[in-house]
């Protein structure tokens, strides 16, 4: 005590202060006098702060409370340091999560990520600072960063805890490599939108037979008939969700892929007698369980729709959904009145042929238009066989994602789009066919316009008219738009090979190479189709200036007979044009010429060989082929307004005359998005 006493005599005499005060056996310090950086630390964080408070405070960090300061003698002093230092600790680490998550919403994403690391550095095995630190990587672009820094948390996650990431994680992750990254959307989004739901394939249990298999694709096909029509929510494709068929994913993390809001899921149960169906439907961003329905279906006779309608009626009300479209009350209602009735096997017939049209192969588009005939013949003023006839038609002649042509069949899907508006003018389907004639025959874009936001407005999840509109965005050169649609396009049906078909072209127009590299991988990740995937790999290297990678790597693509023609077009055409414009001429007029051996059939090659004329500098030759195009009202010409390959032509005055008809505005060499029809809301 005498030592104590007299080292606060010296302390005192030393620093001139009073600042020291002692009173019995109580020793203080009297802070005003002294600038100490914890005093200021607490001081800040103990107000309201402002941005800059924030960083001042933060700035204070030096390693944390008495760092290498220590009493080996005193245990009380030990535990009190531990204590406070825990405490500065939490308050530290807090400060940094308010100032990475105010600088993400104010865009400052350099500091954003600094501060995020340095709340990372606090504690490694924080899984949400990793994800922090991945989200901030995503929003700067860096994507491979992002990744890597999950790999890092899923391994530490799997090593030192063994277990896996968190779903918000995978979510996050699932998110980026879809292309899906913005800002304050690290958790499932809570910004106002329209609820979206998802209806994933049911589990079925000691189900083997083909004839039950059937009746439940046809029930869940009438089961996404039910919500499709409903205004504001949005349906997500049954297309898509046969990805998840038999899927070991946890449904939360099915959720965030889909950005899906609500999740029906369920089980199917056969005994040899009757079907047990259980739907469940789920708050994703919860995981809870909102509604329950049990269905049990004594005969396979029995009508799908029936036992859909039973499901939808029982979580319809949960959704919070205003209704069902009035058209479509009023449409049972004069139904009704005119004594039309749909039997239980045409209402079958056309949900087997939506069913066929999912499978994505001519066989079953071909099969598709013989039930939708069949029901026809049952039902000659079924509007919706009619039209699932122009459908099936439309499909069957789509199938190639590079180079599709519809003109072979126009005159029948115009006769059975006709047909089936004469019984209903509200056929969704219907217009959305003639939208697609209008172009296909007269260039009448206002037209086609006009039908597919008619179409849209009746039926807003259909992703075949999102799909025909963006297209016809794109062709008059509004390219945003064309973009915004494909986006929710992509919500609805996010594996969908024509939209991947526009996504891929909007990126290479926009110079977004490295989201078109990205998006190419994750498509052939789903569904691989070699080499499909090498040749656009290698179209993104021509139009990024690398020919001779481009032509290296087209070498090394084996072609088989037995792939789509659309792909040996692609590769044709591809490989052309890289000879051309590396001086390899007479393998540039060889590709011409094998495509002009293919020109009969489904499949134009007029603007294939345009583009290689162009490589060529033949702009002679290449305006004469996208004039044919033009005159053979070619659907190809849709390459001329997104491969920045065809800009040279623009110099050439005559373009504009070929074109001036159409209203296609084609790729410009110093290319921005422009309107040149009135930009609307489709949906």
């Amino acid at each position: 005590m005498g030592s104590l006493r007299t080292v606060i005599s010296e302390v005192k005499a030393l620093f001139q202060g009073n600042f020291l005060h002692s009173d019995g056996d109580i020793l203080s310090i009297d802070a005003s006098h002294i600038r100490c950086d914890l005093l200021d630390f607490r001081k800040i964080v103990t107000h309201e702060m402002t941005l800059s408070d924030m960083r001042e405070a933060a700035g204070l960090w030096k390693g944390g409370f008495l760092k290498g300061f220590h009493v080996a003698a005193s245990s009380g002093f030990y535990d009190w340091q531990l204590q406070e230092g825990q405490h500065v600790f939490n308050t530290y680490k807090q400060l940094l999560m308010s100032l990475y998550t105010q600088e993400i919403t104010q865009g400052d994403f350099d500091c954003a990520l600094g501060h995020a690391q340095s709340c990372l550095a606090l504690d490694n095995f924080d899984e949400e600072s990793h994800r922090a630190v991945i989200y901030i990587h995503a929003l700067r672009g860096e994507r491979k960063l992002a990744l890597e820094q999950y790999e890092i948390c899923r391994t530490i996650m799997s090593e030192e805890f063994q277990t896996q990431v968190e779903d918000e994680t995978e979510a996050l992750v699932q998110r980026i490599k879809a292309g899906d990254i913005r800002k304050n959307h690290m958790a499932m989004t809570d910004e106002p939108h329209v609820p979206r739901l998802a209806i994933l394939p049911f589990h079925r249990i000691d189900i083997c037979d083909h004839e039950t298999a059937l009746f439940l694709n046809m029930t869940m096909e009438a089961l996404e008939d039910f919500f499709a029509m409903m205004h504001g929510l949005r349906i997500i494709s049954r297309t898509s969700m046969l990805a998840y068929n038999d899927s070991a994913k946890r449904l939360p993390v099915i959720a965030a892929e889909l950005q899906a809001d609500f999740v029906i899921e369920g089980f199917c149960k056969g005994d040899g007698t009757s079907l047990l169906i259980e739907g469940r439907l789920v708050r994703a961003k919860t995981d809870d369980v909102v509604a329950i329905r049990n269905i049990t279906v004594s005969s396979l006779r029995d009508n799908p729709t029936d036992a859909a309608r039973h499901l939808g009626d029982a979580f319809v009300k949960h959704l919070g959904i205003a209704k069902v479209l009035e058209h479509q009350a009023s449409e049972e209602d004069s139904s009704l009145q005119e004594g039309v009735k749909v039997s239980s096997l045409n209402s079958k017939l056309k949900l087997q042929a939506k069913h066929l049209l999912r499978l994505d192969e001519e066989a079953a588009c071909l099969k598709a238009v013989e039930l939708y005939r069949e029901a026809v013949r049952i039902d000659p003023l079924d509007a919706e066989a009619w039209a699932g006839i122009g459908s099936a038609l439309l499909s069957y002649n789509d199938k190639g994602i590079c180079f599709p042509n519809r003109s072979d069949r126009m005159s029948e899907m115009k006769l059975v789009a006709n047909r089936a508006l004469e019984i209903n003018q509200d056929e969704p389907t219907a217009l959305t066919i003639l939208g697609n004639i209008a172009v296909q025959e007269d260039w009448d874009f206002i037209q086609a316009e006009e039908l597919y936001k008619k179409a849209l407005g009746l039926l807003p999840n259909s992703t075949r008219t999102l799909r025909d509109y963006a297209e016809l965005c794109i062709m008059t050169g509004r390219h945003s738009q064309a973009l915004e649609l494909s986006e929710l396009m992509n919500v609805l049906d996010p594996v969908n090979h024509h939209n991947f078909k526009i996504r891929f072209w909007l990126y290479l127009v926009r110079r977004e190479f490295q989201k078109a590299e990205e998006m190419v991988r994750q498509q052939f990740l789903l569904f691989p189709a070699p080499p499909l995937d090498q040749i656009l790999q290698a179209h993104i290297q021509l139009i990024k200036g690398d020919t001779d990678i481009a032509i290296s790597s087209f070498e090394k693509i084996r072609m088989h007979p037995e792939q789509p023609p659309s792909w040996d077009y692609l590769m044709l055409v591809g490989n052309g044009y890289a000879c051309a414009v590396s001086g390899r001429t007479g393998e540039a007029m060889a590709a011409i010429e094998r495509l002009k051996a293919k020109k009969a059939g489904s499949f134009h090659s007029y603007i294939p060989i345009a583009q290689i004329y162009t490589g060529l500098k033949d702009y002679d030759s290449a305006l004469d082929c996208v004039g044919t195009a033009v005159e053979a009202h070619d659907s190809g010409l849709f390459f001329l307004t997104v491969n920045p390959l065809f800009a040279p032509l623009n110099d050439d005055p005559r373009l504009e005359m070929i074109l001036r008809n159409t209203h296609i505005i084609p790729v410009k060499k110093d290319h921005v998005t422009r309107s040149v029809m009135p930009c609307v809301s489709c949906v």
